[in-house]
């Protein structure tokens, strides 16, 4: 990791990835607001290390907006066991 935006993206992913597994072993989330996440630390990475930090910024916050609402959301009545 050599910047900040290498630090932030790897710490947002890990978050998500975290959130994720804990989520799978009481319910079957779904996957694809995971990707997003995943894919937008990637572009925002690209974007912060190529010259676009408020880009980066942005996605990443906005990003890190998607993961905790994933976060808060109940569990569903329904999980399996």
């Amino acid at each position: 990791m050599t910047s900040l935006f290498d630090l932030l993206a790897v710490s947002l992913f890990i978050a998500a990835t975290a959130i994720f597994f804990v989520r799978f072993r009481h319910e079957d989330p779904p996957l694809v607001p995971y990707l997003v996440i995943a894919a937008v630390c990637a572009v925002s990475n690209w974007l912060g290390e190529n010259g676009g930090g408020i880009a980066a910024i942005c996605l990443m916050s906005a990003a890190s907006f998607l993961l905790l609402h994933l976060a808060s959301l109940p569990y569903n009545d329904d999980a399996k066991e």
